[in-house]
């Protein structure tokens, strides 16, 4: 019994809170009344003081004749007038460095080009090289074939473990290594 007069209670209040304004600007059912009589209360307050309020309305008018202080508009920049160079200037191409240049490379090539690498990994017929670079480590995979082992794939890979790669200063790095 006390279970279902609880529930009844709970179901009322919230009905009541939700059917209720937040504000008193809006409709409310139960504050209908109490505006009415307020805005009848305004209405004959008006009616008594509205001669004697537009007197003093008017004389604060004609005492506040203050001028605003002038105001400083900012001038516009001048436009920079540009003017064509009369010498032109040449700049060199540089070539860009490609790993695809190392493929199809002997073992005996790579480390007379390249010199003696910093890891080597042997499995089966295949071998791993490692160069460890400040930027990147390059990985040169070689395939055993007939009269020695050859250059197959090329990767480089960033030092950090899920780092970015710096592409350019790794690509620098292995030419100066290259040359």
């Amino acid at each position: 019994m006390k279970s279902n007069l609880n529930k009844i209670i709970l179901y009322f209040v919230t009905i009541f809170f939700l059917s209720s304004c937040h504000t008193l600007e809006h409709k409310n059912i139960f504050l209908d009344t109490v505006k009415e009589n307020q805005k009848k209360e305004i209405i004959s307050i008006e009616g008594k003081d509205t001669q004697s309020k537009s007197k003093k309305i008017e004389n604060k008018k004609s005492s506040n004749k203050d001028e605003m202080a002038p105001i400083k508009v900012p001038n516009q920049k001048q436009k920079v007038k540009t003017t064509a160079l009369s010498k032109k200037i040449s700049i060199p191409k540089t070539k860009k460095f490609d790993l695809d240049i190392i493929k199809n490379w002997s073992e005996k090539k790579l480390t007379e080009k390249m010199g003696q690498s910093d890891f080597i990994k042997e499995e089966g017929k295949l071998k791993n090289y490692q160069y460890y670079f400040s930027s990147c480590f390059l990985d040169v995979f070689l395939l055993r074939e007939i009269n020695g082992y050859r250059v197959n794939y090329i990767q480089t890979r960033s030092t950090k473990l899920f780092g970015k790669i710096e592409a350019q200063k790794c690509l620098k790095e292995i030419s100066k290594k290259l040359n």
